[in-house]
């Protein structure tokens, strides 16, 4: 047996791979600071609120957090790293369209269309949220529009990695997975999202020890992140079941008699 199988998925296998697609990740680096280039008359009580607020999210204290953002963002609702952080929290916490009313003001006109000046950090974020609520054609508009942005060569790997969970959405494995390794070739700091992302998709191209040596790795650089060992238990079971239902199907196969040639 070939250490990776490609192979027509069966329909014990379909129900499984369901359960694997619902595990990718569009976690994406903060913004930044939560007033980064904030200048002129602001009260001092503004720059501790987004301290209270950063420090909140590194205790994982994400109520306190929110309340802090939301009270910053209210009194800086035209300043886009205030809205970016905010939404980016927001999304994070599971309230995707609350993220993208935050940013819609950053990203459409008032007729509703999308802006051709979008900051890139925006656009990926927008992206994101856009992601988390199914609306897989506006997300991959924008990061297409990233991507053919030699100036925006900072985003890329970040777009790249968005791109690639969109198209494995959209069953289009092979092409998220290329997506997926260009992100990683490109990305800084920790990868074990887009790994985690990868491994899954080469689990839906029917690559399930390709999946498991990536999962693997990306579990040994972050062995404190459950859903990448969750991963490796769903993989490592819809491997088992391909396994067992290729075999039954194999040994159901009648015996073919060679007729005797004629003389």
């Amino acid at each position: 047996m070939k250490s990776n199988m490609r192979h027509s998925l069966t329909a014990v296998s379909l129900a499984a791979l369901l359960i694997v697609v619902g595990c990718k990740t569009t976690s994406t680096p903060l913004a930044g600071k939560a007033i980064d280039s904030l200048t002129g008359m602001h009260d001092a009580a503004e720059a501790r609120l987004s301290t209270a607020a950063a420090n909140a999210i590194a205790e994982g204290k994400t109520d306190e957090a929110l309340a802090f953002y939301k009270k910053l963002y209210e009194q800086n609702r035209s300043t886009q790293d205030v809205a970016l952080n905010y939404a980016q929290l927001l999304r994070k916490t599971g309230k995707a369209q609350e993220a993208l009313d935050v940013l819609t003001p950053f990203t459409q006109s008032r007729r509703g269309n999308l802006r051709d000046d979008i900051d890139p950090i925006v656009s990926n974020e927008y992206a994101a949220a856009n992601i988390e609520t199914g609306n897989f054609e506006v997300a991959e508009t924008l990061l297409n529009h990233v991507l053919e942005d030699k100036n925006a060569a900072a985003f890329h790997a970040d777009a790249f990695n968005l791109l690639g969970v969109v198209l494995d959405a959209k069953g289009q494995h092979k092409e998220a997975e290329q997506n997926f390794r260009q992100a990683l070739d490109g990305w800084k700091g920790d990868s074990t999202a887009v790994m985690n992302n990868l491994g899954l998709c080469l689990a839906s191209e029917g690559l399930f020890d390709e999946s498991l040596a990536t999962l693997r790795q990306a579990l040994l650089k972050a062995p404190n992140k459950p859903e990448i060992a969750n991963n490796i238990q769903i993989v490592s079971d819809l491997r088992k079941s391909f396994i067992a239902s290729k075999a039954a199907t194999h040994s159901a196969k009648p015996a073919i008699k060679k007729k005797k040639k004629s003389m």
